[in-house]
């Protein structure tokens, strides 16, 4: 990197076009550095803004027509038989041609954004025998994005770029992530249209044309999405509150109060309430959860088919939370009981066995009382974590609002496929 800095600075922007167009030919040249600082270097009036995103872009356009027509002259058969010498073995084809067949164009609009991806995005296009005239008009604009994109922000920051560049990073993966879930949710939406389309009209119809139908799951439907957005809304709360710092008030009152109240003649109680998050515990009330299910029989695969997504999501859900905080805010500024698994697989294990308990039955006092009950195990284990592990109050509240936003998901998921299977089933009966 420190010799092609030397060679910027000697040679301007022919060394910056001959380093986007090797880069885009699969050389593994660092850019977004180099293009940083080419933007501190149009700070300080060294480079022409306008002349040095003009010499990026139209490097890195010679870069990616060079790949494209690599990969479309020698085609698939080459680089299944070679391609893994340069990490482009038949695996990574198959997945990819698939991708770009269906999403080529908006993915190289952004593909250049994202390492690893860039590099093979043009010999794809290529392989696939992408028409030329379509690579050409989507992958140039997503390179002259790219160039553009750090050219400015090093030119923006100036000096101050080395101080920023880390936060910049976050953001930009930030956004590739965000970028990435509408992309899923585009997908789910454009391969399922007709049934989303079928699913919207006959429950529009059920709820506002025929209300007094079907009562009692819509009193259900309209609870849990008021929790669901309640629970949505707390996250959101809580995350701002993360990132301010806003919680050591708050975490130093809890902890006051609570040793206060329970002190070394609680730890054997302490220890058994820790149980109820072990591995067999859960387990154990899983397969409760699933009894229940079974014994209700009702809308069996429906209820299980959702009841293991909310504890696979739950497990996924911790992992990726834990990691997105730890990235954005430092591993010294989250505990290592932030977001914890088993807290959160506590929460919802108890919630939907609560649930289930409770879904089909018609007495509100029973419903009432395991919900009492449910809290009360909810703030015992609270409680405990925070006796015997020390765990900061603001990292239980977390799990716990974490894991109410995937459950109460779940469960109004759950209820408007159950609502949609009664609608279908009653329009068969008339007909």
């Amino acid at each position: 990197m420190d010799q092609i800095i030397h060679l910027l600075n000697e040679y301007g922007y022919i060394v910056l076009f001959l380093s986007l167009m090797l880069e885009l030919i699969i050389v593994p040249i660092p850019n977004e550095a180099l293009m940083s600082y080419v933007g501190v270097l149009c700070y300080q009036g060294k480079m022409n803004l306008f002349l040095s995103v003009l010499s990026a872009g139209l490097g890195g356009v010679a870069g990616v027509t060079v790949s494209y027509w690599i990969g479309y002259k020698l085609g698939e058969p080459f680089f299944r038989k070679f391609g893994r010498f340069i990490h482009m073995g038949p695996e990574k084809i198959e997945k990819m041609s698939v991708w770009y067949g269906k999403y080529g164009k908006v993915l190289l609009l952004i593909s250049y954004f994202i390492p690893g991806v860039r590099h093979i995005a043009s010999i794809i296009s290529g392989i696939i025998k992408l028409p030329f005239r379509t690579f050409a008009i989507f992958s140039y604009i997503g390179v002259f994005l790219w160039t553009g994109t750090f050219i400015w922000l090093g030119d923006l920051m100036g000096p101050k770029w080395d101080q920023f560049e880390g936060e910049i990073k976050k953001w930009l993966v930030l956004a590739a992530i965000l970028i990435g879930i509408i992309g899923l949710c585009y997908f789910v939406i454009k391969t399922n249209k007709e049934y989303i389309k079928e699913a919207i009209i006959l429950i529009f119809e059920n709820v506002f044309q025929r209300f007094h139908s079907f009562r009692k799951i819509k009193i259900i439907i309209l609870g849990v999405s008021l929790l669901f957005v309640s629970f949505i809304t707390l996250m959101v709360l809580y995350i701002k509150s993360v990132i301010s710092n806003e919680f050591v008030q708050f975490n130093e009152v809890a902890k006051t109060v609570l040793d206060s109240l329970f002190n070394v003649h609680w730890n054997g109680l302490m220890h058994v309430l820790q149980h109820l998050s072990s591995w067999p515990v859960l387990g154990m009330f899983s397969l409760f959860t699933l009894a229940a299910i079974f014994f209700n029989r009702k809308n069996i695969w429906l209820e299980c088919i959702f009841y293991a997504s909310a504890m696979i999501g739950t497990y996924l859900f911790s992992i990726g939370v834990r990691w997105l905080f730890h990235f954005l805010l430092g591993a010294k500024s989250i505990s290592e009981n932030f977001a914890d698994e088993k807290s959160m697989l506590f929460m919802t294990v108890y919630g939907l066995l609560w649930f289930m308990l409770i879904r089909h039955k018609s007495r509100f006092l029973s419903a009432a009382g395991l919900f009492v009950f449910f809290i009360f195990c909810l703030a015992a284990y609270s409680v405990s974590s925070i006796y015997l592990h020390q765990s900061l109050p603001s990292d239980i509240l977390a799990c716990y609002v974490f894991s109410a936003v995937l459950v109460s998901g779940a469960i109004l998921s759950m209820e408007m496929f159950r609502f949609l299977n009664l609608i279908k089933e009653s329009i068969r009966k008339i007909d």
